[in-house]
């Protein structure tokens, strides 16, 4: 009878405490980054709504200074995260994508702890450019489940981490401001820097990276494969579809942040009650996560059994019609019925374009790729609230509405374009890459 070794023994283990047969492995590395996110997406959610007021309390008293500089600093890190994302995902595939999360958590915890000592607007201001060179945990996370992940489930895996950065800001901001009555502005800011402790030693203790993925050999029964080529920036652009997903990640994101800056001023038009706006502007927005949130797991899941461009055409082509009455409701409930419409049909639209990219990218080309997309998808939702409020300012409440009906309509145009041209035989370059990653 043939006597059990230890690595059997240890490996059987592991796969009951898991629960995970050994094909699905995957998803361990992909459950410790979902907690290490929801953990730290929970504690922005606690510091960022609540901005606005700290600033009051630096000396900006003036309401429309104060607007000015709420919306500066709150676009500001997006921003700058969004633009250096392809070289974080860079150095990711150099030095190793496990550390480069580590680092952007560990960045986190320091600078939003700094920003309970600020004295002056000058001085957040310096904290939050920071945060946007530094940080980058969105784009670093949607990268790394893109990789993680075998190429059949890349939109199942990325729709996930973005059900979990979404559901993270669902009931956050309820017990952020419980604690900003109960200790102050500065203590939400030493619970998020806490949290953000928290998620470094979830991904510290738990992610488990090999070779093949820059980190350390992981130590298994057979061979590491030999480490996937990688490619530049400029190879990168000549891949088929590469442009295509580009113009769909940051359109899909500017029309997604096109809503929050102007909700409530649109909702009080709506015949709202003057002293129930706050509440029906929570309910209107927790609607719209909870919506998107299931349409991105449920849209990542049918993603890996059905094509995911038609599913993305329909998407595309849902937001466009529900973005048209958005613009001439009468009422604050009709609002809401349309915002959960439009999380519904609309709000996997992001995960498909994840998907249709983790089929057709070289797996080389994935952990870059996929960080400059969501990089792009940053930048489009940073540029977003800008673009708002001149059309607020210049045209109507309304206008924003109509101009995202168009943008999502353009896009469908687009993307039918492309996806179907990127149908064609691809060129050498990706011929020199292994046929798949699973």
């Amino acid at each position: 009878m043939k006597k059990e070794t230890r690595g059997e023994a240890t490996g059987r283990a592991g796969w009951a405490f898991w629960q995970l047969a050994p094909e699905d492995a995957w998803r361990r590395n992909l459950y410790v980054v979902m907690f290490g996110v929801f953990v730290s997406f929970t504690g922005f959610t606690f510091v960022m709504p609540f901005l606005p007021l700290y600033i009051k309390q630096l000396g900006i008293t003036d309401p429309g200074d104060a607007a000015l500089w709420s919306g500066f600093l709150f676009g500001i890190s997006p921003l700058l995260s969004g633009l250096l994302a392809p070289l974080w995902s860079t150095l990711a595939e150099r030095h190793g994508r496990k550390v480069m999360l580590q680092r952007s958590l560990a960045a986190f915890t320091v600078l939003i702890a700094l920003m309970a000592f600020v004295t002056n607007i000058y001085q957040l201001l310096a904290l939050r450019l920071a945060i946007g060179i530094f940080g980058g945990v969105a784009a670093m996370s949607v990268a790394l489940a893109s990789t993680i992940a075998p190429r059949q489930r890349v939109g199942e895996a990325v729709g996930l981490i973005q059900a979990t950065q979404l559901a993270s800001g669902i009931a956050a901001p309820f017990i952020g401001g419980v604690i900003v009555d109960a200790f102050g502005l500065k203590g939400s800011f030493f619970l998020a820097s806490g949290l953000c402790v928290i998620a470094f030693l979830i991904i510290t203790l738990a992610y488990r990276e090999d070779r093949e993925q820059g980190g350390a050999p992981a130590t298994t029964a057979m061979a590491t494969p030999a480490p996937k080529p990688r490619i530049s920036f400029r190879e990168l652009l000549h891949l088929p579809l590469f442009i295509g997903l580009a113009v769909a990640m940051f359109t899909i994101q500017f029309i997604d942040k096109s809503f929050g800056p102007l909700l409530p001023l649109y909702i009080g038009t709506l015949g709202a009650p003057e002293d129930r706006i706050g509440t029906i502007t929570g309910v209107v927005m927790t609607l719209g996560a909870v919506t998107a949130s299931f349409a991105a797991v449920w849209t990542g899941r049918l993603s890996t059994r059905l094509e995911p461009r038609p599913l993305l055409f329909g998407a595309l082509l849902a937001g466009a019609i529900i973005c048209v009455p958005i613009a001439f409701v009468s009422h604050w409930w009709q609002l809401m019925i349309l915002r959960l419409l439009l999380g519904l049909f609309a709000g996997g639209a992001l995960t498909l374009t994840y998907a249709i990219g983790g089929r057709d990218m070289p797996p080389g080309a994935k952990m870059g790729a996929f960080g400059t997309l969501a990089g792009l998808g940053q930048v489009g939702g940073a540029t977003a609230p800008f673009v708002t409020g001149a059309l607020s300012k210049w045209a109507s409440l309304s206008a924003i509405f109509i101009v995202d009906a168009v943008l999502y309509a353009l896009l469908f145009a687009w993307t039918w374009f492309m996806f179907n041209r990127g149908r064609a035989p691809k060129p050498a370059l990706n011929e020199a890459f292994a046929p798949g990653d699973d």
